[in-house]
């Protein structure tokens, strides 16, 4: 973490954008604290984790849609399994919007959901929407719990773990729920 806030110290502009593509919560935090103090502009770090985000989110739609070769290697790196895929392809097919929604909120897991958008050759400028203003709420709220409390953000990146963590469980179960009904165990 401090080596990232060394390299917005350093590059400023030029680096959040990359950042933001690889982390976007805890950066757009930090990022918050560092408009607060002057360091940085609101406008321009705003468009560019805004822009950097659903760069990210497209990457991973990219990935679905035309990546099928690179897809195998995708998985064993981020240890992605069949039965995960299927089941947010299954979850996609029949609730679109809402598989968007919480792919982009469950941190960690939600990617998987971005990726099975692309599989399903869900329109892109429906994702992109989609994607879009979820984004634009989300990064809202980072900056200003970095306007705010910027000066605690490792305290804040352990609570965004928790976060990511209760939403992941919460997704799981939600689809275990789903099986359940159309099994009707």
């Amino acid at each position: 973490m401090d080596q990232t806030i060394s390299l917005i110290i350093q590059y400023k502009y030029l680096i959040i954008f990359p950042l933001v593509v690889i982390e976007g919560p805890i950066l757009t935090v930090i990022c918050g604290f560092f408009i607060t103090s002057g360091f940085l502009n609101f406008l321009p770090t705003f468009l560019l984790v805004i822009i950097g985000d659903i760069i990210g989110d497209s990457f991973y739609y990219g990935l679905g849609r035309w990546g099928e070769k690179y897809l195998d290697k995708f998985k064993k790196i981020f240890k992605i399994n069949e039965k995960n895929l299927l089941q947010a392809k299954t979850y996609f097919n029949s609730h679109r919007k809402k598989a968007l929604f919480f792919s982009k909120l469950l941190h960690g897991l939600g990617f998987t959901g971005l990726i099975a958008a692309g599989n399903l050759k869900i329109p892109y400028r429906q994702f992109f929407i989609t994607c879009f203003f979820i984004t634009l709420i989300q990064s809202s709220i980072f900056f200003i719990i970095g306007f705010f409390f910027g000066n605690a953000y490792l305290e804040i990146g352990k609570y965004l773990d928790y976060y990511s963590s209760a939403l992941i469980i919460g997704g799981l179960l939600f689809i275990l729920y789903i099986i359940i009904k159309k099994l009707k165990l």
